[in-house]
């Protein structure tokens, strides 16, 4: 899960690929990673670096000189000097953003760095706009010829799809949701309450082996769904006007294309029916098999995320990974880029973000929710994706899809390390893990599911988005789940990231499998895909690292033959016997 910022619709809207945001934002992928110079990270502490908002009406005057200089047509070279400085200064705001969002996510209750994260987001949504306008006008200019020389195609075809995708005809209703989306963030971290004896409860108080306390808990949930759920409704109203404005018929069609996807809903949701057949199953199979024994092995264990630093520094020096990846782990710890630990306002997630001035990224990461080292391999992913990414331009973009592969392909190339960590339990753990990746599978398609339905009539009542949510679920997971779903950020920030943990998790898998026959052959697959970092295409970059097409090919099943076979488990994959 990983936290991007950019100046750029995707920004506006506070994408970012993690479990809290989500971001990939508008962009046209490269078929092949991008030849970019050596990166360079800063010798910055993040304890010690100091906030301070950017100028903005002093950035705003300069894309004005910009612009009337393109109107006097005699300044060709200091309009594109103006024009990379332009850059500089949004890459500045968005650093400043990414220590506000930090700070702000720390500690929730401080209202200075939520004013400020709110002010810049809004900043982000303007200036998108703006440098929209300024590149068109440069590009259509007599300039137009050696802007485009010098920002590259890549850069000039970025700008293309990004302006069709924003439009000042949506900056007052893009302001309007994210700051929906910041009273969603702010609400989420509330502790609701039920009554007990005469004393109030949370969730936390709670013994679910105690039948008057599940109904303790449905009462909580119903409460929190109550308030969040019409938040959501909020903004998938919102949200269908925008994408109407944009002339889109479908908003789920826009967020594809906002997201940057090379593939449909419609092959989402084929993808959806091979999932149901064959890994749906394999799910059940695991549970009804192994479920007590996971349940025990975890019982047992003392093994916490904090430990599973010494664990990671190990893997990466002795384990065949690229030195690349244990300077990148050296780097963060060295520089304090990152905050776990838990606490009360802390907010409740783990992601991802890059500082992007000194192309140093940061983990964030909540451990009182987030307690094994599993968290920490997966965001380690990431971190190293942001490492070889360094500092990134106004209209770069991270591949969604690609991001969680290289997260969760971490987690199932670090099972090696789990006999030492958990001794003889390391296999029922690892069973654990293997369990959690196909349940992704199933819960990001039905998510998907869910949110299509959703947005094809935004004019649901709550309670009918709650059935809903309860119908698909039952058919993916095997139960229902009726309120639970507002707490899944990610709807509510990033609408349809969740399908990308389920087409991320199949390739993991595949990654597992490979590895269990060919380990080193695993482990070049993992490198070379970490070598696509940003501006890349989903689909051309699998079939470059030797993974496969999750749409077109038949991984689904060989994924979940492969999991029936080293996990024994009954029966084969696509009947419900397994």
């Amino acid at each position: 899960m990983i936290h991007r910022r950019k100046a750029g619709r995707a920004a506006a809207a506070v994408l970012a690929a993690c479990l809290l945001f989500s971001a990939c934002g508008p962009n046209l992928f490269q078929t092949q990673a991008e030849e970019r110079p050596p990166v360079v990270h800063a010798d910055v502490d993040f304890s010690t670096l100091e906030y301070a908002r950017p100028d903005l009406d002093a950035l705003n005057a300069k894309i004005d000189t910009a612009l009337e200089q393109v109107s006097a047509g005699d300044k060709e070279e200091e309009t594109l000097a103006l024009y990379d400085d332009i850059l500089a200064d949004i890459s500045e705001l968005d650093t400043m953003s990414a220590i506000a969002g930090i700070r702000y996510n720390i500690d929730l209750t401080d209202e200075y760095y939520e004013a400020e994260e709110l002010a810049l987001d809004e900043a982000y949504t303007r200036l998108d706009n703006r440098m929209n306008e300024l590149t068109g006008a440069i590009l259509e200019s007599g300039y137009g010829k050696a802007a485009h020389a010098r920002w590259g195609d890549g850069f000039v075809e970025r700008y293309e799809v990004n302006s069709k995708l924003n439009s000042p005809e949506i900056e007052e209703l893009s302001i309007r949701e994210q700051a929906l989306v910041s009273e969603y963030q702010k609400l989420s971290a509330t502790e609701y309450t039920a009554e007990r004896d005469g004393e109030a409860v949370t969730l936390n108080d709670l013994d679910l082996t105690q039948e008057s306390d599940i109904a303790l808990y449905y009462a909580i949930y119903e409460k929190r769904n109550a308030e969040l759920g019409q938040i959501y409704r909020e903004l998938v109203q919102l949200r269908v006007e925008i994408a109407k404005k944009l002339g889109y018929d479908s908003y789920t069609d826009y967020a594809y294309d906002l997201l940057g996807r090379d593939f449909t809903k419609e092959d989402a949701a084929a993808f959806s029916e091979k999932v149901k057949e064959y890994l749906a199953p394999i799910s059940d199979a695991i549970y009804n098999r192994y479920y007590s024994d996971i349940a025990a092995a975890q019982a047992r264990t003392d093994v916490t995320f904090d430990d599973g630093i010494p664990v990671l520094e190990q893997a990466l020096k002795n384990g065949g990974y690229p030195a690349a990846m244990s300077d990148a782990l050296t780097y963060m710890l060295e520089h304090n880029l990152y905050s776990f630990g838990g606490g009360a306002n802390k907010m409740a997630a783990g992601y991802t973000t890059l500082l992007n001035r000194y192309a140093a990224p940061y983990m964030f990461v909540n451990t009182d929710y987030y307690t094994d080292p599993g968290t920490l391999f997966h965001e380690f992913g990431h971190y190293y994706n942001f490492y070889l990414m360094g500092e990134t331009l106004w209209n770069d973009g991270n591949n969604l899809d690609l991001a969680e592969i290289h997260s969760q392909g971490l987690e199932v190339l670090m099972f090696d390390t789990y006999e030492d960590m958990y001794g003889e339990d390391a296999s029922y753990i690892e069973y654990a893990q293997l369990m959690n990746l196909v349940d992704s599978v199933l819960q990001g398609c039905a998510e998907d599911e869910f949110q299509q339905a959703v947005f094809e009539d935004p004019d649901m009542p709550l309670d009918e988005m709650n059935l809903l949510h309860a119908q698909i679920y039952q058919d993916y997971m095997g139960y229902p789940l009726v309120y639970e779903w507002v707490d899944i950020h990610h709807h509510f920030e990033t609408p349809f990231y969740y399908v990308s943990y389920a087409t991320s998790a199949v390739s993991a898998l595949e990654l597992w499998a490979d590895a269990l026959e060919n380990r080193d052959k695993a482990m070049q697959i993992y490198d070379k895909l970490t070598q696509y970092t940003i501006n890349v295409e989903y689909l051309e970059t699998l079939k470059e690292v030797g993974l496969s097409d999750p749409f077109s090919s038949d991984c689904v099943q060989r994924v979940a033959q492969a999991l029936n076979d080293e996990m024994q488990l009954s029966g084969k994959p696509g009947s419900k016997a397994a």
